[in-house]
């Protein structure tokens, strides 16, 4: 499971340690992946489980994800896993693609490191807003701030977030949204498409985490998602994969899922699978670069040693 894949110069750049790889240790994950592993499409799984003719391999089967469709999967992941012939499949926010918004988490990375910030903090006028004032009694370094912050906010609805962030951008008097486009657009998505290794799934229209939707919500989020892959001729309606934002869901909502016409689901659960695994509850292995930036590390994360 991975997100970002960026250059080094844009390594730590309000983008969250988590979320991303450099380019260069990407590709030596590829490199240790195609040495160890038979990368295949997740369109295969199907096949695998069931043990299918043709499908039998010598060495364990990998199957490569990337999370929220940013624009430099197009720009840095890409031309290595093209170079490579390896597939992958990435997850796409239907609504996000093609705009240049971005997830309230980016937003609040730019508050948190704007020059306002710090004094904001020594203030006590969010004494009547319990939310916002325990945001500004964090303590730790900026990183571990606003992963805490990030945590915090997730439990809320969307609505109740956008507030908090309105709310701190008007008392630093900016506006919190990065210059630029950071999603794919959907030429992108098509030409990633018919290149043949590059598959697409659903991680819902506007990437709400689920467990805070009411069943009319989850819904809607579930079927605009997958009506707009569709629709845009980036993804086979037999077999359109689905992907948990934030890792969020539970039984009801997996079932939701697969009544909504998704052939698996994946989630952010660590761990391997077998022909055994729910599939509308796989596991994968989240990669970032802070915890796999040598070889011997990568291979103790894939093998769940930490």
């Amino acid at each position: 499971m991975y997100h970002r894949i960026v250059s080094p110069k844009d390594a730590g750049t309000h983008i969250q340690p988590g979320m991303y790889v450099q380019a260069e240790t990407f590709e030596r994950h590829l490199q240790f992946l195609i040495n160890n592993f038979n990368i295949a499409p997740l369109s295969e799984v199907p096949l695998i489980t069931r043990n299918k003719p043709g499908t039998a391999r010598s060495k364990p089967f990998c199957f490569l994800t990337f999370d929220d469709g940013w624009k430099d999967f197009y720009d840095h992941a890409y031309p290595l896993l093209k170079a490579h012939q390896a597939p992958a499949t990435v997850f796409l926010p239907t609504e996000f693609i093609g705009t240049n918004d971005c997830f309230w988490t980016d937003r609040l990375a730019y508050l948190f490191s704007s020059e306002g910030f710090n004094p904001l903090r020594k203030t006590n006028i969010f004494s009547d807003r319990p939310l916002i004032a325990k945001l500004l009694r964090l303590q730790g370094s900026p990183e571990k701030q606003l992963e805490a912050a990030i945590n915090i906010l997730k439990h809320y609805r969307e609505d109740i977030i956008n507030e908090v962030l309105m709310v701190l951008e008007e008392n630093l008097n900016i506006t919190a949204i990065p210059a630029g486009r950071t999603f794919l657009t959907w030429d992108e998505v098509r030409e990633m498409s018919k290149s043949g290794f590059i598959s697409f799934g659903s991680h819902t229209a506007n990437h709400k985490i689920l467990t805070t939707l009411s069943d009319e919500e989850i819904y809607l989020e579930l079927n605009a998602a997958r009506e707009k892959l569709i629709a845009e001729q980036v993804a086979d309606p037999s077999c359109i994969p689905f992907c948990y934002p934030n890792g969020n869901y539970n039984d009801k909502i997996a079932s939701m899922v697969k009544e909504s016409g998704y052939a698996m689901a994946l989630t952010t659960k660590q761990g391997w699978n077998n022909k055994h695994s729910d599939p509308f509850q796989f596991r994968r292995i989240g990669i970032h670069q802070d915890i796999i930036s040598t070889e011997p590390m990568y291979g103790c994360r894939i093998c769940n040693i930490f």
